[in-house]
């Protein structure tokens, strides 16, 4: 009788070592392949680009025609039936200065006229007898019919009707001369549009009780252009030059390039700023006040720039696809700084209030970024398939 075959414990223990060192290897290839697989996605180079280096300075649109209006009379002000921005045509009323005194004045003076003038109508009568009386007796002494007295009576009474006259006729002219200075007076109390424009500005109001010389209203012309007004720093006098373009940004708007055609050449010592104008002419809807902002170039420097829509945020940070020499994708953080927009013109930097304003010119060509930190020149970014893309994928 054979006997049973007991297997050694020991044996035992080591077959299932090995089974399952085997079997956790043959997992552990299985997975792997599952976290990292190949995806199609297009590629940039991150290459150093030229980008210009500026200032930028506020400023407001301004007409090329401005006069303020002021006042030639004083007086109360009674009525004031525009107000700031109101579009206005030439001969409307601006500022109506109270005009009863003046109004009373030439009533008094007009009556003052018909009584000198009846008063002459009386005199002229007796004057042209006295006249008629004085030739009488002028013939009647020929003739020796009339004495030297009876004469040079005639002739002192004829005189006198004679300097009556002159002098209620002198008083009749001085009256007539007040009444159309008045009247020219009155005019003045009613300030009127000189021509087709804007009001730009209302420093009264009903009320108000006005000097002559004292400013009442800003007034704008139009179509007649306009400028763009900005005080730039002072050590910039020599980069801006008359004849030079620059841009011109009205959030308002939209933008456009212009020429500097007045720089002032003194400088306000409170705030180290000169003037500058630029010609506005090509723009349309433009009106004075409306604000804005004017680039100055001073040279170029290199910088990396990406477009923007390579970036992904994770839990508000920061970062692109990076991809290496064997084509592996790695998740990469970068630090940003200043937007930028490509124009037919270059690259202009973008501002808070002017996102979208070179998108309404048909200008851009393209948002880009720059890349302060976190990549190098030559290095590979992921443009496309970004959702699909992961950390560890391979990029055919």
């Amino acid at each position: 009788m054979q006997g049973k075959f007991k297997p050694n414990p020991v044996i035992l223990i080591f077959l299932g070592v090995v089974f399952l060192f085997f079997g956790c290897g043959k997992k552990e290839d299985q997975k792997g392949p599952s976290n990292s697989h190949a995806v199609r996605a297009d590629t940039i180079v991150v290459e150093k680009t030229r980008v210009p280096a500026m200032r930028i300075f506020p400023g407001r649109v301004r007409s090329k025609v401005q006069i303020m209006l002021a006042s030639k009379l004083p007086g109360y002000v009674k009525d004031v039936p525009v107000n700031i921005g109101d579009e206005v045509k030439k001969g409307d009323l601006l500022v109506l200065v109270d005009d009863t005194d003046v109004k009373a004045r030439i009533k008094t003076l007009q009556e003052m006229r018909r009584a000198a003038k009846a008063q002459l109508n009386a005199i002229e009568a007796r004057y042209e007898y006295s006249k008629i009386n004085y030739e009488r007796f002028k013939r009647l002494y020929k003739e020796e019919s009339a004495t030297k007295d009876e004469l040079d009576r005639a002739r002192t009474e004829f005189l006198a009707m004679k300097n009556q006259a002159d002098a209620i006729r002198s008083k009749i002219k001085s009256i007539s001369a007040q009444i159309r200075e008045a009247k020219n007076q009155l005019s003045y109390l009613k300030i009127l549009a000189p021509f087709d424009g804007w009001v730009a500005d209302r420093k009264v109001d009903p009320g108000t009780y006005v000097n002559p010389g004292m400013p009442l209203i800003r007034f704008d012309g139009k179509d007649v252009g306009f400028w763009f007004e900005a005080a730039i720093d002072d050590s910039l006098f020599e980069k801006v030059k008359i004849g030079k373009k620059v841009r011109i940004v009205i959030p308002a708007i939209g933008s456009t390039s212009a020429t500097v055609v007045h720089k002032q050449e003194s400088s306000d010592p409170s705030t180290h700023t000169f003037t500058l104008l630029a010609d506005l002419d090509k723009m349309s809807q433009l009106k004075s006040g409306l604000f804005g902002r004017v680039y100055i170039e001073l040279g170029f420097h290199d910088s990396l720039l990406l477009p923007e829509n390579v970036l992904i945020q994770r839990g508000g940070i920061t970062g692109v696809y990076v991809v290496d020499a064997s084509n592996t994708v790695h998740w990469r953080i970068i630090r940003t700084g200043k937007r930028w927009v490509k124009t037919k013109d270059g690259f202009l930097p973008v501002l808070k209030d002017t996102e979208g304003i070179e998108e309404k010119n048909q200008r851009v060509s393209g948002h880009f970024v720059e890349v302060l930190s976190g990549l190098l020149p030559g290095e590979r970014v992921i443009s496309s398939n970004l959702l699909k893309v992961k950390e560890g994928d391979r990029v055919e």
